[in-house]
């Protein structure tokens, strides 16, 4: 009797709204589990009708926004308070038409996730609190206006202040490459690793714009840089980001193991620092083009001994010089370091080779020149005395043992054996040579009964040269025997003077390539980010009381 007593005072417009009212209430079910409850009354959906919210679930999902925002602390600085009294006032069953600045207000408070979800609820309950151009802006984003929009349709730059929209829209139709350089300046703070990557990919942003400096997150500035100015990067840095390629490349520079799988850069590289002459033409395709041709350079300069400066300065190709390179004539050692280390082994490979002409020639070319190395000096000395010893001529062996001796320690057993054999009549002198060096090895080499098979299979139907190679074995096991090898000239003094430096060849090892990106190329998630960020910049739309609807009004009925 009491509903029909109260219909009864109502007008028929009015008993139109309830029931339409009550059905909207019956299909619609409160989304936080509200199950069971009919929904806010006829009389309070009018009500909220002053706040620009129409239907049943608009009015739910409006209070839950509305409990959200008062519920939750702000994100920066202190809230109006008559915001918040607003929105309890509309809480408490009072809605008013000044709930749309309210909510702005509080806002602009908030996150920017806070405000691109209560734009969200806006845009889902239809309601009519955005300008015209909000709207349309509004459900471009959401999905439920239209894809393209008129320039004079989209925010202009002093609306789109952080540049989201435009990115957005440049996302959504490729057109990051006329992205406005004022809207790249905007959006490298803020805009999501991958999204920047985009634009890097787009040759929208280069390393002129610096974008690491607009970065807050110290990983992130690494990154950026690595992709756009490696040569910027540090080893640690490098660590930091995890860029494997730069530190293996770092690694082979500091002369450390790579341990590069065969065939690859880095195992190429350091057989040809090696003198592995084989691996020169897989090489070249592995290098870039400018490096090809100093390759080549390196390869056509092994004609004449002759190589540019550059090249002569990388001690890490100087194995890979002499490897390609045999010389014709003495060699000059003044030239360069290298031509002085090349003349000094030529030398001792003639010797060992029996070439006691050429040895000769090699050593007095390299005792013309007294300014070079002091230990290789040495060395040519003690070979020029070896090569006089082997003549005979002991007054020239000892001038000049007797300058090396000066300096170095290890001659003075050369010296003692050349004063010893001066005193020895001549037919009981042994043989001077050093048996060792007449199999081609270094004195006391453990490696001489190997040699010497090799040599008497390579020499089998050489009677001459089989007998040297007899007495030479037979004068080493007598010395093994005896453990007393002070009949034998010891040369090298020191070996290591002989050995090209381990130096990896840094002229052939390409510059640092940027590093490649490492987030997925148009993510979807940081697509959503952009979307959601000029969701949120929509806010100065939201008007101070709602839009007057007309009767093509969407509502969520």
């Amino acid at each position: 009797m009491g509903s029909q007593a109260s219909d009864a005072s109502m007008s028929r417009a009015e008993l139109v709204d309830a029931w339409r009212e009550r059905r909207r209430a019956r299909r619609t079910q409160s989304d936080d589990g509200a199950a069971g409850s009919s929904g806010p009354d006829g009389f309070a959906l009018r009500r909220w009708r002053r706040a620009g919210v129409f239907g049943a679930d608009a009015v739910q999902r409006v209070e839950r926004l509305l409990s959200d925002l008062v519920g939750t602390t702000p994100g920066e600085g202190e809230e109006p308070d008559w915001a918040l009294g607003t929105l309890r006032q509309c809480l408490d069953g009072d809605p008013v038409a000044q709930l749309p600045s309210a909510v702005r207000a509080l806002l602009e408070h908030r996150t920017v996730d806070d405000t691109a979800t209560a734009m969200t609820v806006i845009h889902a309950c239809g309601l009519p609190w955005l300008t015209p151009h909000g709207q349309v802006r509004l459900e471009h984003l959401l999905g439920s206006g239209p894809d393209l929009l008129p320039r004079e349709g989209r925010p202009s730059t002093f609306e789109d202040g952080s540049g989201a929209f435009a990115l957005q829209y440049a996302l959504r139709h490729d057109e990051l490459t006329v992205l406005p350089r004022l809207v790249q300046d905007r959006v490298l703070p803020w805009a999501p690793l991958g999204t920047v990557d985009d634009l890097i990919d787009a040759g929208a942003v280069t390393r002129d714009d610096l974008p690491w400096e607009r970065r807050s997150d110290p990983w992130e500035r690494s990154y950026l840089r690595a992709r756009l100015a490696p040569e910027l990067v540090n080893r640690q840095t490098a660590e930091a980001i995890g860029w494997q390629q730069y530190l293996l490349r770092v690694r082979f520079l500091d002369g450390q193991d790579t341990e590069s799988e065969e065939g690859e850069l880095h195992d190429l590289l350091q057989r040809a620092a090696e003198g592995d002459t084989s691996v020169l033409k897989q090489l070249e395709y592995t290098l870039p083009r400018t490096l090809v041709l100093r390759l080549r350079h390196i390869k056509d300069g092994a004609l004449t001994g002759n190589w540019e400066p550059d090249i002569l300065a990388d001690r890490g190709l100087w194995r890979l010089m002499s490897a390609l390179w045999e010389p014709k004539a003495a060699v000059q050692p003044r030239r360069s370091a290298f031509h002085a280390l090349a003349a000094l082994r030529h030398a001792y490979d003639c010797i060992c080779a029996g070439d006691l002409k050429r040895a000769r020639a090699q050593v007095n070319r390299f005792l013309d020149d007294e300014d070079g190395d002091p230990l290789q000096y040495a060395e040519a000395l003690n070979m020029s005395a070896y090569l006089a010893l082997l003549d005979e001529d002991l007054n020239t062996a000892l001038i000049a043992l007797t300058r090396v001796a000066a300096t170095q320690q290890a001659a003075e057993p050369n010296f003692a054996l050349l004063k010893l054999r001066q005193a020895t009549p001549r037919n009981d002198r042994p043989h001077p040579s050093n048996p060792y060096l007449e199999l081609g090895l270094p004195n006391q080499s453990a490696v001489w009964k190997q040699r010497y098979r090799d040599l008497r299979r390579e020499f089998v139907d050489d009677r001459e040269e089989a007998a040297r190679l007899n007495r030479a074995m037979r004068r080493i096991q007598q010395a093994e025997q005896q453990e007393d090898w002070s009949d034998f000239f010891v040369l090298p003094l020191d070996a290591t003077v002989f050995q090209f430096p381990d130096d990896p060849p840094v002229t052939l090892v390409p510059p640092v390539e940027p590093m490649p990106r490492q987030t997925a190329s148009y993510s979807s998630d940081d697509a959503e980010t952009v979307r959601r960020r000029a969701v949120a910049d929509l806010l100065p739309t939201l008007l101070n009381a709602p839009r007057r609807p007309d009767h093509q009004h969407r509502t969520t009925s």
